[in-house]
């Protein structure tokens, strides 16, 4: 091999990998460029999601003020109706203009926009007829109750499936991202400048991270910890297939703290946060490590108890109520008397969907507050009659 043949191809070779090592570097800049695009469209879904949380947990509690309103004429009812109103409105506006990326929310916007137009509209006229024109009224609290139960819940669905689509694709770009990732280590390798990707590899590591912070924020209540109201239809919709598929039983239970609204009134709302995540921390010790704790809404939440009787599911339940009865601090040495009322409901007898099974869960917890609270719906005695147990759910 001639001198002028050697250095030509020498050139040729440095050529080469120059050429590769600026084209690494453009391709890291970039993945890093879509990293940080995506790592900003998580966050948006998080905050979307906690707006959407609140504004239905807002909108159900001004049907319970109003209705109890309009049932008792009590006026700390028509102050939760207005505190509550106020509350859904502020998130009506989160959920307005939270950037998104999709054209089409904005129509959605608008039309939830105009229903709680309506909505409000129907309640404030409960409101404002009182007790007195219960009556009168009862077709405007009928039509609340039926834009709640169809117009908002679905829109409710509907933007946790569009959080979910957006959530897969930013999952589906880091996959990318980690691929191309690999190859530019490989790339680069030959070039000697590992530290450019051991900084795309740290990079991979820190969106994997976020992202998985980002999905158990999704299904997480910010206050207590606990699974949210999107855990929960997504979990027992799945137990209810498995126990159809397998011929188990399931059973849930609606849990609400009695008098929380005149706590929170004698003692303020930051003790009442504290109350929640106590109550939710000594519920968690006192269920199986399979069954699932849930916020459904304000002071409620639901318990699932996969393969459980009606029966067992009730003598859980009477453990939780003992468990939770107790008096709870709030400073200066004085205590507060804390108990909890339940409903349940079971698979198949009572229903077997979801909504079926809430709603049946929520008519016993009603009826359980009607008769006195702190308090079970069935109680041990007619569930015992109802429904035969075995000895597993009580070591829960």
């Amino acid at each position: 091999m001639n001198t002028k043949s050697f250095r030509t191809k020498w050139a040729l070779g440095i050529l080469v990998l120059v050429a590769a090592f600026i084209a690494s570097q453009l391709a890291y800049r970039n993945s890093i460029t879509r990293l940080y695009d995506h790592l900003v469209v998580a966050a948006h879904i998080t905050e979307q999601m906690h707006a959407s949380e609140k504004f239905h947990s807002a909108m159900h509690l001004m049907l319970i003020a109003a209705t109890g309103y309009a049932e008792t004429g009590n006026d700390a009812f028509r102050t939760e109706f207005a505190q509550q109103k106020e509350v859904a409105r502020a998130s009506l506006v989160t959920l307005a203009t939270q950037p998104h990326g999709e054209s089409a929310h904005s129509t959605d916007a608008g039309d939830i926009e105009k229903n709680f137009a309506s909505y409000s509209q129907a309640l404030d006229g409960v409101v404002a007829a009182g007790n007195r024109g219960y009556g009168s009224e009862g077709r405007a609290l009928a039509r609340s109750r039926e834009l709640f139960d169809t117009t908002f819940a679905h829109y409710y669905a509907g933007l946790h499936q569009r959080h979910e689509a957006d959530l897969n694709l930013a999952q589906a770009s880091a996959k990318r991202i980690r691929f191309w990732t690999s190859m530019l280590f490989y790339a680069q390798l030959g070039l000697a400048v590992l530290f450019g990707v051991l900084g795309l590899v740290d990079l991979e590591r820190i969106a994997r991270g976020f992202l998985a912070v980002a999905e158990r924020m999704a299904v997480t209540d910010g206050l207590t910890g606990v699974f949210n109201r999107r855990y929960l239809d997504n979990t027992l919709d799945e137990e209810l297939s498995r126990a159809g598929r397998h011929g188990r039983p399931l059973t849930i239970a609606m849990i609400d703290i009695d008098h929380f609204k005149r706590f929170n009134d004698a003692h303020g709302h930051q003790t009442g946060d504290r109350l929640l995540r106590d109550l939710t921390k000594l519920m968690g010790q006192n269920v199986r490590a399979e069954d699932s704790i849930a916020r459904y809404g304000g002071e409620e939440f639901v318990i699932i108890f996969p393969e459980t009787s009606l029966g067992d599911g009730v003598l859980a339940a009477e453990k939780l109520r003992q468990a939770t009865a107790d008096r709870f601090p709030v400073g200066d040495g004085q205590t507060f008397p804390v108990t909890i009322s339940i409903g349940l409901a079971a698979f198949p007898g009572d229903g077997t969907t979801g909504d079926e099974l809430i709603r049946a869960a929520d008519e016993r917890l009603y009826r359980a507050k009607a008769e006195g609270r702190n308090r079970i719906a069935p109680s041990v005695e007619q569930a015992l009659g109802a429904a035969p147990t075995t000895p597993s759910i009580t070591s829960a």
